[in-house]
């Protein structure tokens, strides 16, 4: 069978680090690069790919077709005279100029390739350079704690913190997030707005349902899937990537055995160890779960539907959700 951990439109749990990787068929300065692809849409012809550069690597890049982001995991990475090490960020939006491309010491990387990706106008959208590890951490969810970024594709505007609205740019939120040791999501939820890929970086994170995240697991969920609940033993650092708009308060449902799973995860995972990454069907929890007669009987009725397609009682035209609606309109969107 194929191989379909790219596809954005079906829920993956894979490991990045694990791909095998190659000679890419991408789009250039990627194109010929050593690396593998993590996820496509192929409405729009977004990327995001794992990267390997060599020592001396060089290249310009004109950004006429698309903007591009570089998340360096090791090694450095120049923008036009401007390094960054492991950590680092580099955004070349489209038509704003492009720029020269150097690693003098070689790189492995995320990169995110992204052609007609909606955007504020220049100069708000521009070329940066960002340290991860510089700036300040900000609370990702009002009145709620646990969970705190920092933006790395910028602007990233959220509304006044009382009133639901978006969280991101026109074309969606590239966020370098932080979850604190203990962090425990009891219920799911759910994007009606967007695509979201979850990249792990160091730490841990429980997903029930898909799996045991160690460092370089991804997570995809499309538009209107419902995951979580979600734990961490030990805290994470992650990418959150996504391809709109992100509305919030994410609506939520209750979650059957949710407190059991949660607490046995916390209570049984090991610390002199590394984390690893475990697919939900290897994972012990799954056997407790699928042992739940209270789980079976919820899956079996429309509060346990695995597709929300906006089941929140309100007019479809009121909102913008649907599998897929995102991926449409980034596809019918183009920058001139």
């Amino acid at each position: 069978m194929a191989d379909t951990h790219w596809k954005r439109d079906e829920p993956n749990f894979y490991n990045s680090l694990a791909l095998e990787r190659g000679s890419l068929d991408a789009p250039e300065p990627l194109g010929g690069c050593t690396g593998a692809l993590m996820s496509k849409d192929t409405l729009s012809g977004a990327m995001t790919y794992v990267i390997e550069l060599p020592p001396n690597w060089q290249c310009r890049f004109d950004a006429a077709e698309a903007c591009l982001e570089f998340f360096v995991l090791s090694g450095s990475l120049m923008l036009n005279g401007e390094e960054v090490g492991s950590g680092g960020y580099i955004h070349l939006p489209q038509l704003a100029g492009g720029g020269e491309l150097v690693s003098r010491t070689g790189a492995t990387a995320f990169a995110f390739y992204n052609p007609n990706l909606p955007s504020f106008a220049y100069p708000l959208t521009r070329n940066r350079t960002i340290k991860s590890w510089e700036g300040e951490w900000i609370n990702s969810m009002p009145g709620a704690h646990g969970v705190m970024h920092k933006s790395l594709r910028l602007p990233d505007p959220v509304p006044h913190p009382t009133l639901e609205g978006f969280d991101g740019g026109p074309g969606g939120f590239l966020k370098f997030m932080y979850i604190s040791p203990g962090m425990v999501a009891a219920q799911e939820h759910v994007h009606h707005e967007c695509f979201e890929e979850i990249i792990l970086l160091q730490g841990d994170v429980m997903l029930i349902n898909e799996g045991q995240m160690g460092i370089g697991s991804v997570v995809c969920h499309p538009q209107e899937w419902y995951h979580a609940p979600f734990a961490s033993k030990s805290g994470a650092l992650i990418l959150v990537h996504t391809d709109s708009p992100m509305g919030y308060p994410w609506p939520g449902r209750d979650y059957p055995n949710s407190t059991q799973l949660t607490s046995e995860y916390l209570d049984n995972l090991a610390w002199d160890t590394p984390t690893e990454h475990i697919p939900w069907e290897q994972h012990p929890l799954r056997d407790i779960q699928e042992a739940s007669d209270e789980y079976h009987a919820w899956r079996k009725t429309a509060a346990g539907a695995l597709w929300g397609d906006n089941d929140t009682g309100k007019e479809v035209s009121e909102l913008p959700g649907k599998r897929g609606t995102a991926s449409k309109f980034r596809a019918s969107w183009k920058r001139t």
